[in-house]
């Protein structure tokens, strides 16, 4: 970093590695500092969307990182997503899994306090 940038980023008030309008990364192909939100690089023009992508857990593909599916066998992102945030009780004693809290599991009739 040289004192050019260090000026640029105190009159800004931009600190290493962010920016007021988003994060920046390094341009694998040449180096340049970029925005994830512009499109292209300024200085090589690699699109900026394919210098990151999403491994699709099923076949292993990579795909862009905004895809709802995977392109080549259809893995569903969006469900997978869903999947991570829902919240699953098990029970202690027999592992029985469960969407809500219980009072008694339902397989083992295990009361819970």
């Amino acid at each position: 970093m040289g004192i050019g940038e260090i000026l640029k980023n105190i009159a800004t008030g931009t600190t290493k590695g962010e920016s007021k309008k988003g994060p920046v990364q390094k341009c694998p192909n040449c180096g340049e500092t970029v925005l994830l939100s512009m499109d292209r690089c300024p200085k090589c023009g690699v699109h900026v969307k394919s210098m990151f992508r999403r491994k699709c857990p099923k076949c292993a593909d990579l795909n862009e990182l905004d895809a709802k599916k995977c392109r080549k066998c259809g893995y569903d992102f969006v469900a997978e997503l869903e999947r991570a945030q829902r919240t699953v009780y098990v029970c202690p004693i027999c592992g029985y899994r469960m969407d809500a809290i219980l009072t008694q599991c339902p397989a083992c009739n295990t009361r819970f306090l």
